[in-house]
């Protein structure tokens, strides 16, 4: 075995300070040592596959905790492949190359590019250990002007960009045009050159607004060049993607022949519901008809930040609490084993104990009843620290207490739920 990938193996668990105040025996690429042990701890369980295989090297530990995931990066491989077929897929912000490791999975060729040439070098490196032969590597700084030099001769099926999020001074950004590169800019030659563009946003970013700037910037460009274009739409789908309770990322795919309202995916976890805008526009809350309520359902990460909350009561057959309260229950009692099931995997599930006003006796009860409770504030004039303090209830596995503001035909008041997770 090699004295590096020894060195590595060796000190995988390595204090990274310390190792540098004790050790005496560096490999002669100490500074790419360093990176590489900081970068496989952040993999270790985000990509398993290549913590795995110790031979791999990472010059940036950043570039590893802004990678993908392997599962992240096997959807986007797939949403790709389902959008283009298994022909060429260019990935032009190439980071570690977890994205273009999965495409080479589903795809017969794929360029990856990436600007930094020291991610590029191991790139290539990694790609020949893993045994991953149908990547062509390359470094360039994607640019209007240097596209075409980077796509030339590739012709790809579908184009792939994950800008970087961050600016100059290591600042997180998530508008389009603070991004690195500016995807607005480079928009025209992308579609000139090819039909297809999938995007990475951020999971932070507004997505009516990226889906009306993306599409207006090919729209401008089409009214300036050769006068039509006016009112188009050629985002076709945003898929947002949910893990662990966390939303991950916003995938959006462009189609130069779309002219359409664009659907919105919701993956939370690997379970999928599909809406149109026509169900999400069209759709209106349901709410109680008394306080009654004998389940609670608080929807996943993919669901809110989707925005999906009106189609979830036509879609379900729940009512919303309230209209900016984003719970649901049922007024019919507890749905049938089949709706519970359909909603599992998108959110979490609870059975309601017992509802009561939010006054101080109230308080007490919980107080004393449930003194050691998860406590959630929704759509109330408090915190979830503010009501947990006002509960004086610590952390704990007695219950989970919603406080929530409730519309009823008669009236609107703010109620405390005493639950149990289903």
């Amino acid at each position: 075995m090699a004295e590096f990938e020894r060195f590595i193996i060796d000190n995988a668990e390595a204090d990274i300070p310390r190792l540098l105040l004790s050790c005496k025996d560096w490999p002669e690429r100490k500074n790419l040592a360093i990176s590489t042990i900081e970068a496989r701890k952040k993999l270790r369980r985000k990509v398993p596959e290549w913590y795995s295989c110790p031979s791999l090297v990472y010059p940036s530990a950043l570039s590893a905790e802004q990678c993908s995931s392997s599962a992240t990066a096997r959807y986007k491989a797939s949403v790709a492949r389902s959008i283009a077929g298994g022909g060429k897929i260019a990935d032009l912000t190439g980071g570690i190359g977890i994205d273009s490791w999965a495409f080479a999975e589903l795809f017969g060729e794929v360029l990856y590019n990436e600007r930094e040439s020291s991610l590029a070098d191991a790139a290539r490196q990694n790609f020949r250990t893993l045994g991953v032969g149908n990547i062509k590597v390359s470094s360039v700084d994607v640019t209007p002007l240097s596209l075409g030099n980077v796509l030339d001769g590739f012709d790809p099926d579908l184009v792939f960009i994950d800008p970087a999020r961050r600016s100059s001074d290591g600042r997180k950004v998530f508008l389009l045009e603070d991004c690195s590169p500016d995807v607005l800019k480079l928009l025209p030659g992308l579609l000139l050159r090819c039909r297809h563009l999938l995007l990475k946003l951020s999971p932070m970013a507004d997505i009516a607004m990226a889906v009306e700037r993306l599409d207006r910037a090919w729209e401008e460009y089409l009214e300036k060049t050769s006068g039509t274009g006016w009112n188009g739409n050629w985002v076709r789908e945003v898929h947002v993607v949910s893990s662990g309770g966390e939303c991950k990322e916003l995938l959006v795919w462009m189609d130069r022949e779309w002219n359409g309202p664009y659907s919105l995916i919701c993956n939370e976890d690997g379970s999928i519901l599909t809406f149109s805008q026509d169900e999400v526009r069209k759709a209106v809350p349901s709410l109680p008809e008394s306080d009654y309520a004998g389940f609670l359902f608080e929807p996943g990460k993919s669901l809110t930040k989707a925005g999906v909350f009106n189609a979830l009561c036509g879609r379900f057959g729940l009512v919303k609490l309230g209209r900016s309260t984003h719970l649901y229950t049922s007024d019919a009692g507890m749905p049938s084993v089949q709706t519970l099931d359909n909603l599992r995997p998108f959110g979490k599930l609870f059975e309601v104990r017992k509802v009561l006003p939010m006054n101080k006796a109230s308080f007490k009860e919980v107080r004393q009843s449930w003194p050691h409770s998860e406590v959630s504030a929704r759509n109330i004039p408090l915190s979830s620290d503010e009501l947990r303090s006002k509960l004086g209830v610590s952390s704990g596995e007695d219950a989970h207490i919603f406080g929530a503001r409730v519309e009823l035909p008669f009236a609107a008041g703010n109620y405390l739920f005493v639950c149990s997770r289903i």
